[in-house]
């Protein structure tokens, strides 16, 4: 969801796969969804001639931790003091980087997804920090500035629809609670859930990416929830660039979200959910709704004012001179 960083990558709020520069080898599965060392693949919609280039940018989007250790100042390779609940530079970069050939913007898009600890919701990163992020990472060969602009909306629909599954999962095993919100979250590419090892020795195929998110509750209590994330190059085809909130757009992405075993309350929710599902005759998340929950205040945003006398007689005087400039 946020700026790449170098030790942990970047994020935020949640986002997809970079190169862990810490290299755990040993591969196991324990029943709490500690992960399994595993070679990630490729995939992403955008750009199909350099995938794996674009999958790295992709993957560049969220942050990534080492050994699942969380340290109460935490700096990168470049000195840099990295927020801990989000593995993001606290003074994001927005300027151009030198080696860049166009420019990009530096507007970003408010999340829908409430943050933990405040009233607001999280903040994605825009397309100069997620270029420089890239750039910071070594991972923008054959990723064009222009590529930057569909990777940073794939990125942030993938995290809308995300914790509309999440907040699905919540409401479903947990519906006297309310605003659940995102507390933290990373990336974690490299390690494979026992559910994502299972299927690809099944022949499903690896996710391309991993997060693990923080949620908490309204009750004050945290739970962690682990998504993979599936590519479909079957499907790649069909893909068009998304709006935050559309639902199928994407259609090679698909997400699998729910509680890590971290507690008895988790196994009982992972029980509870699938039961309760045919019971309501399995209606999943609607993603569409969430675009209410901004619409209105970008409309508000968005409108024009009503111009002035003089404004309006100064743009007809530039428009009458534009028509005589093209009639000479």
């Amino acid at each position: 969801m946020g700026n790449q960083v170098s030790v942990p990558t970047t994020d935020s709020s949640a986002s997809q796969r970079d190169g862990c520069p810490v290299q755990n080898n040993a591969e196991k599965v324990v029943l709490d969804e500690t992960p399994i060392q595993k070679k990630k693949s490729n995939g992403c919609p955008v750009q199909h001639d350099k995938t794996p280039s674009v999958v790295n940018a992709m993957a560049s989007g969220c942050p990534v931790t080492t050994n699942g250790k969380e340290d109460q100042e935490i700096y990168n390779v470049y000195g840099q003091r990295i927020d801990p609940t989000n593995m993001m530079p606290h003074d994001p970069n927005q300027e151009p980087d030198t080696e860049q050939r166009y420019p990009l913007p530096q507007d970003r898009v408010q999340s829908t997804i409430p943050k933990g600890g405040t009233e607001g919701t999280w903040l994605y990163p825009s397309e100069q920090m997620f270029f420089n992020a890239l750039k910071r990472k070594k991972k923008d060969e054959d990723v064009h500035e222009g590529d930057v602009r569909a990777i940073v909306s794939i990125h942030n629909n993938m995290n809308e629809r995300a914790w509309a599954q999440v907040e699905h999962y919540e409401k479903v095993c947990h519906p006297y609670l309310k605003d659940s919100k995102l507390l933290k979250f990373c990336g974690r590419p490299d390690k494979l859930t026992p559910i994502a090892w299972i299927k690809s020795m099944l022949g499903y195929g690896t996710p391309f990416d991993r997060h693990d998110w923080t949620v908490l509750r309204s009750d004050n209590t945290q739970v962690r929830y682990v998504i993979d994330y599936y590519f479909d190059d079957e499907k790649s085809e069909q893909d068009t660039i998304p709006e935050l909130h559309s639902a199928d757009k994407v259609k090679s992405i698909s997400m699998y979200a729910r509680p890590a075993m971290d507690s008895v309350g988790a196994l009982v929710d992972r029980i509870r959910f699938p039961i309760a599902g045919f019971l309501n005759g399995f209606k999943g998340p609607d993603i569409a709704a969430r675009s209410t929950l901004v619409e209105g205040t970008q409309e508000k945003k968005d409108a024009l004012e009503p111009l002035s006398v003089d404004e309006v007689e100064q743009t007809f005087i530039k428009v009458k001179d534009s028509c005589q400039d093209l009639q000479q």
